[in-house]
């Protein structure tokens, strides 16, 4: 598991980056359906001192912990060639998912009850998919842990989306 864990942690070769791009360009459509649709954002951009260090935090926390947890941790070391494991990938985005309302009570107010929300839910699975399917491309975290971290920054500090860090 250590190796497996070490192993995803290697930098990626300069075209893997390409993917983050491919995989940005049909998650980020959806993933604005869903949050308009489900109220779960609108158009408020925020550039502050509070944001940067969202920005910052939001790179360890949740981007990085979380890949390493339900990406590199649990689907299987990822092989050149190798077709992609849809029901370990299944298994992952629904663990990622399942992970998320059981944060509701510890964060509590807005940032909890959003936690609830099924339309945040369905844009989680989005998410985790396309971060499974990029770590899976790429046989890296890094291009995963990126685009993690692109959506919650663009949810938070454009669309005006919770965060447990910030009063928003």
């Amino acid at each position: 598991m250590i190796a497996k864990l070490k192993k995803s942690l290697l930098w990626p070769a300069s075209e893997s980056w390409r993917q983050l791009f491919i995989n940005l360009a049909w998650l980020a459509p959806l993933l604005l359906l869903v949050g308009f649709a489900g109220g779960l954002m609108q158009w408020a951009p925020q550039f502050d001192l509070a944001m940067l260090k969202l920005a910052a935090i939001a790179v360890i926390i949740p981007s990085l912990g979380e890949e390493l947890l339900f990406r590199a941790a649990i689907l299987p070391k990822p092989e050149a060639e190798a077709p992609l494991p849809i029901k370990w990938m299944v298994l992952s985005t629904l663990m990622f998912v399942l992970w998320h309302p059981i944060q509701a009570p510890i964060y509590g107010g807005a940032f909890g009850a959003m936690m609830l929300n099924p339309w945040f839910l369905v844009a989680v699975a989005l998410t985790g998919f396309a971060c499974a399917r990029l770590y899976w491309e790429t046989r890296s975290i890094w291009p995963a842990v990126a685009l993690h971290w692109i959506v919650i920054m663009a949810w938070k500090a454009l669309l005006d989306g919770p965060s447990p860090w910030t009063t928003a």
